[in-house]
């Protein structure tokens, strides 16, 4: 009996572990056409995500000669629905484009298993969002070339109402020099709903409903805890207060449905002292949108900071050193440069986030930061204001390679990295040039709670 419950305990504790990343890896659907050699097929490929809630994201789809790659940002809703980005930033389409008519793979991804138990997301659309053109300019079959007409309706009834699941083929995250970018507004290569990050010292606001002439149906959740859940925008709300953490917080204004409008018309201000920001679906970019997304950073108060866990210098040594010294060898010999330990801690969390900046001078330094000798991401621009990157650690040792890709206007290449562990947090100072690497070492060290 003591043998089954702690095998009992230790499944919860890992299915607990692992619950939210239940989104992350490969989705795939085939689905046949008639008159057509190959069908649609759609992949979608979700990377790891931003404090388990963005969820960066590849869209595939093709059909014979037809061949189109995307980019969006799923948001997590609950724990068993995403929601798209009405924008989809067009990679690769060829022979013609979509245009605005890919807007309508929007709403929500809903998670389930089918009786086999492989698990599924399947397509809800969000109301009225196939029924009107939402305001967005659509694509007419009429100016398609003739030869590519069929095609082009085939694809157009699919994105508008055709049903669409998705089957889990594997856990393989998402990947890409690009991944990050989706969730840097200021570097994306579209708009995915995410606006630019405030910075505060108060961790108190207030939100403050407008009320609307029309019924919109609205959530508004911060760092996935509920504010409001699904109520009438029609109706008169007092303000609600709330309180955010220290470090980075995501503020995600959802529209659950459009009740009799083509598009939402709700909006909500966020409020800090003299700090306001309005997220409103009025405006043109979020046309049709599901969401929008405000950042939220608060800096912390040094007196109450909680340091990372700290351990003898021997055992936290014996630690560190038992990182394979082979990986620190073969990301310095395959970039011909040697890498200089800057730090080395030890973090409780599997994920954790990265906040850069450059302290000084903004001079057009870009660096490329590599974990375990995979890429997170390559040519990242250090901007004057903190931009955040968020790391999944494995268990035991990892190594962080910062890399410089160029020198700036001053030279050598300089930055600030602090890493975030829920309230535990530490800087470094980063130096780099064309000759040397900075290296830290995190050993992530799982416990059960």
């Amino acid at each position: 009996m003591k043998q089954f419950s702690l095998f009992s305990a230790l499944i919860f504790f890992i299915s607990h572990l692992y619950a939210q990343e239940i989104y992350v890896g490969k989705w795939s659907a085939h689905i046949n056409q008639e008159n057509s050699k190959t069908g649609i097929n759609i992949l979608l490929e979700v990377g790891n995500p931003e404090k388990s809630i963005l969820y960066p994201a590849q869209l595939k789809i093709s059909l014979d000669s037809f061949d189109a790659t995307y980019q969006l940002l799923l948001v997590k809703k609950n724990m068993r629905q995403l929601a798209i980005s009405t924008q989809k930033f067009a990679v690769a389409e060829k022979p013609f484009s979509l245009g605005n008519q890919v807007s309508l793979f929007n709403g929500t991804l809903d998670y389930g298993k089918d009786s086999k138990g492989i698990s599924s997301l399947e397509l809800n659309r969000i109301s009225n969002n196939s029924k009107k053109n939402n305001g967005l300019k659509m694509p007419e079959l009429k100016n398609f070339s003739k030869n590519y007409t069929v095609l082009a309706e085939q694809l157009f009834s699919l994105l508008e109402n055709g049903e669409i699941i998705l089957k889990k083929v594997n856990t393989q995250p998402w990947s890409d020099s690009s991944t990050y970018k989706i969730l840097q507004p200021k570097i994306s290569p579209s708009y995915f709903g995410i606006i630019d990050t405030l910075f505060t010292k108060n961790k108190f606001g207030s939100a403050k409903f407008s009320s609307n002439k029309t019924s919109d149906i609205i959530s508004l959740k911060i760092n996935n805890n509920n504010i409001v859940d699904q109520i009438d925008s029609k109706k008169s709300r007092d303000n609600e207060d709330f309180q955010l953490d220290t470090g980075l917080n995501i503020i995600v204004f959802y529209t659950d449905d459009f009740g009799k409008n083509a598009y939402s018309n709700a909006t909500v201000e966020i409020q800090f002292d003299n700090l306001n920001k309005s997220l409103d679906f009025r405006e043109a970019q979020n046309t049709a949108a599901t969401f929008i997304i405000l950042k939220v950073f608060v800096q912390f108060d040094e007196s109450s900071v909680t340091r990372f866990d700290s351990y003898s210098e021997d055992a936290l040594n014996n630690k560190i050193n038992s990182i394979p010294q082979g990986k620190n060898k073969s990301l310095s010999t395959s970039l011909n440069r040697p890498g200089k330990i800057i730090g080395s801690i030890v973090a409780k969390s599997q994920q954790i986030t990265f906040a850069i900046w450059d302290d000084a001078v903004e001079d057009g330094d870009t660096i490329s930061i590599s974990i375990n000798d995979k890429w997170i991401t390559k040519n990242f621009p250090v901007l004057k204001k903190p931009q955040f990157i968020t790391v999944t650690l494995t268990p035991g040792p990892n190594v962080i390679t910062f890399v410089a890709e160029n020198l700036g206007s001053i030279i050598p290449n300089t930055s600030v990295i602090e890493i975030i562990d829920g309230k535990k947090r530490k800087s470094f100072y980063i130096e780099t040039d064309l000759d040397q690497n900075n290296l830290i070492k995190i050993f992530y060290d799982l416990k059960p709670e």
